[in-house]
């Protein structure tokens, strides 16, 4: 028990003294305002947000098409939880942001929740217009999205046919019968074994 108890001791000594050592190394250096401003500048652009966006965008679009509104749901509420990165780390293109959010994902979201994919498709392709005519008022017309042939990830785009019960307040997943989402077990490549 004594060993054990030197050992926990000499082990948190450790840490403190090389947390002490990375904390003064000279990476962030200079006073309060300098460092923030050193932070502030290695934020991701928004070149670096867009690219979850499209693809989060892609995906939306792949599962109202495969008629998985939930997945369609959950890709628009990631892409605003991105933006929202941008509008922080970007303010002075946060009301371009905030005007876009507004003027076409707003609805989208309207037509996921009516399940409607006629209805998105439409709001969907008003949204890449939206975009790209965004890009070429910002300066950047050379960056124009076009909806890939198939989703980003390798998720199943097909609903579903599983219930999400609450028990104390956690959700779990109850697949009734087992089959019914073996489209989206794990599958491994053609050619793997």
């Amino acid at each position: 028990m004594f060993a054990v108890r030197k050992t926990v001791i000499a082990a948190s000594c450790l840490m403190m003294l090389a947390g002490g050592a990375y904390a003064a190394s000279d990476w962030l250096k200079g006073s309060a305002d300098e460092k923030m401003k050193t932070l502030a500048e290695i934020q991701p652009g928004l070149g670096t947000v867009m690219i979850e966006y499209s693809g989060r965008y892609t995906n939306m679009y792949y599962a109202a098409k495969g008629g998985n509104w939930g997945l369609a749901d959950y890709m628009l509420k990631e892409a605003r939880e991105i933006q929202e990165v941008g509008e922080t780390t970007r303010p002075g293109r946060a009301a371009s942001l905030k005007a876009f959010e507004q003027a076409y994902l707003d609805p989208l979201e309207k037509t996921i929740k009516a399940k409607d994919f006629k209805a998105f498709r439409t709001a969907f392709n008003r949204g890449i217009e939206g975009c790209n005519g965004c890009h070429a008022s910002n300066g950047f017309p050379f960056i124009k999205y076009q909806l890939p042939k198939a989703p980003f990830t390798p998720l199943s785009v097909k609903p579903c046919r599983c219930r999400i019960e609450r028990r104390g307040g956690s959700p779990h997943v109850i697949v009734r019968p087992v089959l019914a989402c073996a489209d989206m077990r794990m599958r491994a490549p053609a050619g793997d074994g």
